[in-house]
């Protein structure tokens, strides 16, 4: 992903009061005489002339029927005048704007190809609202900012909405480019089965199945590293009332943080409604609808009594694990951290049973959906 400008923004413009004066003076044509010639005052002339005043579609229609000049020139140049002198405004404006830019996680845009490493703060500015698709900073902060903060759970997370905000737009930009299905509930149930037989299996093997059962359920599966004080390890959002997206940050990089991410964001899809964006990062405090998304990852991955059987017998050994998590079919590393959670063995215990890996981020990668 990389950043581009198909901009076009000359540093010049030609004021057509300037033009006209040039005209009227090579051909010795006084202003009071062209004034009388177009049915204007002198003084409107003079206030064209001196770029105190612009003129109506009307009046280039009369400079071009006493100077034989187009309207369409007249037009044009006006135009060009008044989008530069609102670019040059804007520009001041947004040097102005270094400190709001610096809020952004600079180092980690510029890592990923969103904007470009430059000491002029106007451009950063430019390209973090051409990121955006917004206009200004202050559209910014209405949209973007009292998005994060509305799905924030909790106040007391040192995380950046700014750095929150950016994640999930890589997420976005890179979900709206693949192709999937439309949503269905029925369909996602099936595929949510699928999904549980695959999590034994090496990154390799998995990753690019479960991308694609997630695409036939109407979902698109997209991996973001995380950014600097993000700290999220996952999100959904209704990128349409047809499909949604998960984004994960795989920022444990253990399987059992991440099948349990992965679980927990479908279950948002699956039980809570199209219009909330569900942002999932470490937090003291958890909303009813973060509850009811954590008991369906926890019963889709080991079922409530296999589970109850399994920690009424207190064996927590390796052997004994391995055995359960065979019987039930998923990874030892996902009972490991569900044991670990539950205070039944200690945060120490049995790690060995976890696998670590590292996803290829979308963000870094030739999509091969």
């Amino acid at each position: 992903m990389s950043a581009v400008d198909n901009t076009y923004s000359p540093d010049y413009a030609v004021h057509p009061g300037e033009y006209l004066d040039e005209v009227l003076e090579s051909r010795g044509i006084a202003k009071k005489e062209f004034a009388d010639r177009c049915g204007l005052s002198p003084k409107t002339i003079s206030q064209i002339v001196n770029g105190k005043a612009f003129f109506s579609p009307d009046v280039a229609l009369q400079f071009e029927r006493v100077l034989g000049v187009a309207a369409e020139i007249w037009l044009c140049m006006l135009s060009s005048s008044q989008l530069f002198q609102s670019r040059t405004e804007d520009e001041k404006r947004l040097q102005k704007a270094r400190e709001w830019t610096q809020k952004f996680p600079l180092s980690d845009m510029r890592k990923h190809g969103l904007i470009e490493s430059t000491t002029d703060w106007a451009l950063t500015a430019r390209q973090i609202l051409s990121f955006f698709n917004v206009s200004s900073p202050d559209s910014w902060e209405k949209f973007y900012r009292e998005k994060a903060i509305a799905y924030r759970k909790s106040p007391t997370l040192e995380a950046s909405d700014y750095s929150v905000a950016t994640w999930l737009r890589i997420a976005e930009k890179v979900a709206v480019t693949r192709q999937v299905q439309l949503y269905q509930k029925d369909r996602l149930k099936t595929v949510i089965n699928r999904i549980r037989t695959l999590t034994s299996e090496t990154p390799e093997i998995f990753e690019p199945k479960i991308r694609a059962e997630c695409s036939e359920a109407g979902i698109t599966l997209v991996f973001v590293p995380e950014l600097q004080m993000t700290r999220i390890s996952g999100a959904t959002e209704w990128l349409t009332s047809d499909n949604a997206m998960i984004a994960m940050s795989l920022r444990h990089k253990t399987n059992d943080h991440f099948w349990f991410t992965l679980f927990h964001e479908i279950g948002h899809i699956y039980l809570h409604g199209k219009k909330m964006v569900f942002i999932d990062a470490e937090s003291d405090e958890e909303t009813e609808r973060e509850s009811e998304a954590n008991d369906f990852a926890r019963r889709t991955l080991v079922p409530t009594k296999e589970y109850q059987r399994f920690v009424a017998r207190a064996k927590f050994y390796a052997p004994d694990i391995l055995e359960f998590s065979t019987h039930i079919g998923i990874a030892p590393g996902i009972v490991v951290g569900i044991l670990q959670h539950d205070g039944l063995i200690q945060y120490s215990w049995h790690n060995g049973l976890k696998q670590k890996f590292q996803l290829v981020p979308a963000s870094t990668r030739k999509d091969r959906d």
